[in-house]
């Protein structure tokens, strides 16, 4: 798997190279997507404001050179694998947007390999979950396409790991989801979602950008007191 990190520089050529800065990480395989920064004024005289263009990632494995299309989507630039259908392109960005979310959260390991199928039929069996949680915290960061969370002293919820979390969601309800553990390092877990409900996917997202619009709010608010 080829990673991009956020903030990286990257190169589309055409009449001349331009330079790019990823908005956030990218894995790319399949159908790879990724917001850029860039000067609109220099793609559009290298002829790079829209099409298929050669773009150069820097990875730890050295550049990486792929055909990709430059679009423009909700006011920002996007860089996609091409053929990736714009509503695909949305769903995914929009899903990939985090934020700072404070969540509790109860859970259990369910197994170091599980597969989707068998973290269902696991998850079906319990009839007492109070008694079996072995996973408490509290998130740090949401997205709809997984979570980062304060477990600390948990040794075991190593990446490859399957849980199963109960979110505590605002009004006091739960939200019940599956999610594979990408990395744990020192306190902090960082999951993705294999199973969770559209419905609560859907909550989750509100939430983060809920959360973006109250710190763009409180910003606006700083700036105008500082004047």
């Amino acid at each position: 798997m080829t990673s991009v990190a956020s903030g990286s520089r990257l190169l589309v050529h055409g009449a001349q190279a331009v330079v790019l800065r990823t908005l956030r990480p990218v894995q790319l395989e399949g159908g790879w997507s990724v917001a850029v920064l860039g000067d609109v004024a220099a793609l559009q005289a290298a002829e790079l404001a829209a099409g298929t263009v050669v773009a150069e990632f820097p990875t730890d494995h050295g550049p990486v050179r792929l055909d990709a299309e430059i679009v423009q989507a909700e006011g920002s630039f996007i860089l996609r694998a091409p053929g990736l259908r714009t509503a695909a392109m949305v769903e995914q960005r929009r899903e990939d947007v985090r934020a700072l979310v404070r969540l509790p959260l109860r859970g259990t390991v369910l197994s170091a390999a599980a597969t989707r199928s068998q973290a269902t039929e696991d998850i079906d069996a319990r009839s007492d979950r109070a008694a079996a949680v072995v996973l408490a915290g509290t998130t740090e960061t949401v997205s709809g396409g997984g979570i980062s969370v304060e477990l600390p002293d948990q040794p075991g919820v190593t990446p490859g790991t399957t849980i199963y979390v109960e979110l505590g969601m605002p009004g006091g309800d739960l939200a019940p989801a599956v999610l594979t553990v990408i990395d744990h390092v020192g306190p902090t877990v960082r999951a993705r979602f294999v199973d969770i409900s559209p419905l609560d996917r859907e909550r989750l997202v509100r939430l983060v950008f809920t959360r973006q619009r109250a710190d763009l709010a409180e910003r606006r608010h700083d700036v105008e007191s500082a004047r």
